[in-house]
């Protein structure tokens, strides 16, 4: 097995890359393992990396960043003619790190020790149009509020963990939403306004906010919140519950549903943010990939969902 570090030099405000990279040759002196360091360069870059890099043989790919370098490493391995053999894990380097909120130690993600050792897992992707997403496909106000980070995230002056809050302040000033027309699983296209909607893999997004409860990695759908265009003041009374994942109680002003594929149109360039990054679009096309990749978990950071199940079962 060789084993591919892709650091992203920029997540994280590139605090972490330099000691990051020092640690991994550090680990693979002591392993005495087949490592490779590579710093991206540009934006697509780990993409380009997995898609030349991977000849056939064993590889093990750990994005070096935030989601975003994990959803580039995942549209590599999902390119390459033959996927056996192929592994993804991440080192959660960037300012949101919320697929890896879905195992219950995301500090086991930067023993470099346990990521060599690691057991893989089936997970599921989703696509959307020509890409996949890792964890989630925000549209509307969440998305607004991930533009409004990125460009926060720029001041030096502004902590990168509080960039998605005063992001989120700046854009419920703005309050915008999304007017479309959604079909789930072939049916009938019908029009909504929406204050924002997600589609998700994972639970988490925007750095902790336990958006979409119901959704699992591994169960071969897309997890739909859909909330309504709701006021300001609605909206500030339920953030708190969005928040901590308590907001599907609120049954009048959203819903949550499951589903093979989604299709959207909107009337002009629409905004998306995919796993973080953010993309224009006319029309969205997304659909689930059931057991696409082989993510790499480390020892001691089980999947949350797979242990609340067997508690339940045991009980």
């Amino acid at each position: 097995m060789k084993y591919h570090f892709i650091i992203n030099p920029a997540a994280g405000k590139g605090k972490l890359a330099k000691g990051l990279a020092e640690k991994i040759k550090s680990s693979a002196k002591a392993a005495v393992s087949d490592i490779e360091v590579y710093f991206t360069t540009k934006v697509g870059d780990a993409t380009e990396y997995v898609k030349r890099i991977a000849d056939g043989g064993e590889h093990a790919f750990f994005a070096c960043g935030g989601d975003g370098t994990l959803c580039e490493v995942a549209n590599g391995i999902m390119a390459l003619g033959k996927r056996d053999g192929v592994y993804m894990g991440t080192v959660p380097s960037g300012t949101g790190n919320d697929f890896v909120r879905n195992f219950s130690s995301s500090e086991k993600f930067f023993d470099i020790d346990a990521q060599l050792s690691a057991k893989p897992m089936d997970i599921d992707l989703i696509g959307c149009n020509d890409m996949y997403a890792v964890n989630m496909i925000n549209i509307g106000f969440d998305c607004e509020v991930v533009c409004e980070k990125e460009r926060l995230q720029k001041h030096k002056l502004i902590p990168s963990k509080l960039a998605y809050i005063a992001g989120l302040v700046l854009t419920l000033i703005r309050k915008p939403g999304v007017e479309c027309r959604i079909s789930y699983d072939g049916g009938e296209m019908t029009n909504h306004k929406l204050l924002l909607t997600t589609y998700a893999n994972g639970e988490f997004c925007g750095g902790g906010f336990h958006s979409n409860p119901e959704s699992a990695i591994n169960n071969g759908k897309i997890n739909t919140i859909a909330v309504k265009d709701i006021t300001r003041r609605k909206f500030l009374s339920i953030v708190g519950s969005y928040k901590n994942g308590t907001h599907l109680k609120f049954t009048d002003i959203l819903n949550s549903r499951m589903s093979d594929t989604v299709d959207m149109e909107f009337d002009g360039e629409t905004n998306i943010s995919v796993d973080g990054e953010i993309f224009k679009v006319r029309g969205l096309s997304m659909r689930i990939a059931k057991d696409a990749v082989k993510f790499l978990v480390p020892e001691g950071a089980e999947y949350k969902k797979a242990s609340r199940v067997a508690e339940a079962m045991t009980v």
